[in-house]
């Protein structure tokens, strides 16, 4: 299908206000308002790389996939729609609400909803966060990464983004999150140089997300973002810590999506031509505690 990156997030929001503080206050994330309760967080030079729109329940909607042209795009439809995949296209109305030539949506085995556009829209102004955090590592690379909930069909799920979407599978985490409990599978796939931007977790999410991650150009940004995380007592999912698989250092937070917000620095960038699939039996080389 030759997806390039995660160029956005659709989100629900019953509440703007607070996501406009927490996007602006705690990850410094440029706000700007659109018609009809929408609310554009941006981060780069593109026009924005969340999208919240107004809805009954708070929780992601969709992550936007990003192809090379509309030739790459008709591939992809027409890849999607020969294996049986339920294809919805977006309208000229909403493809406009998210400054994209053109858009379709659908399902992969476990439910979860996307998006794959072509041509991006922007005016390219400059991305200046309203706290001076020094910027956001996108180029090439995408918004960062989604990791989304596949609890009953993660076999059907990951064959479907391995040999249906291309991705490659960068590498396994087997893990128990309680003593005695079976270890939950998290695999990890790869778009473009960065580790991962999509990861599949053999567990629930009433959010339909199990968190999102996103990249500062520098470990003191990290720091400083863990400041205000206290300052605005927003609850810590994981402290600090550093990863196995992309040698990121981060910590987790609650967005008011009621999903989690990854904060790092320092994701490795990959060759993929000399890369080794690996399983680990622990997500961190230190850190990561739960609940901080």
């Amino acid at each position: 299908m030759s997806i390039r990156e995660l160029g956005y997030v659709v989100v629900g929001s019953t509440d703007n206000a607070k996501w406009r503080q927490f996007a602006t206050e705690v990850l410094g994330l440029m706000a700007e308002d659109a018609p009809d309760g929408r609310l554009h967080l941006k981060m780069d030079a593109r026009r924005f790389r969340f999208l919240i729109l107004p809805a009954a329940e708070d929780g992601l909607i969709a992550s936007g996939w990003e192809v090379q042209d509309q030739i790459a795009y008709r591939t992809a439809r027409e890849t999607l729609a020969s294996k049986g995949v339920e294809i919805t296209d977006g309208s000229a109305e909403d493809a406009a609400i998210r400054y994209v030539q053109e858009f379709f949506t659908f399902a992969d085995p476990s439910g979860n909803k996307h998006e794959v556009y072509w041509g991006p829209i922007s005016d390219f102004a400059r991305f200046q966060s309203p706290i001076g955090v020094s910027g956001f590592v996108t180029e090439g690379m995408g918004l960062g990464h989604v990791v989304l909930p596949a609890p009953f069909a993660f076999e059907e799920t990951h064959k479907f983004w391995t040999e249906v979407a291309e991705f490659g599978l960068s590498d396994i985490l087997k893990i128990s999150m309680l003593p005695g409990m079976p270890p939950l599978r998290i695999q990890f796939y790869h778009c473009n140089p960065r580790q991962h931007s999509l990861a599949l977790a053999e567990m629930p999410s009433p959010a339909n997300c199990i968190h999102v991650m996103i990249e500062v150009d520098s470990i003191d940004e990290v720091g400083r973002a863990l400041d205000r995380v206290a300052q605005y007592q927003v609850p810590v999912v994981m402290s600090l810590g550093r990863h196995v698989n992309d040698d990121m250092i981060s910590f987790y937070i609650v967005t008011p999506g009621n999903f989690a917000l990854e904060y790092g620095w320092g994701g490795v960038v990959k060759d993929w031509t000399n890369h080794q699939v690996f399983e680990t039996t622990t997500p961190s080389h230190w850190g990561h505690r739960l609940g901080g």
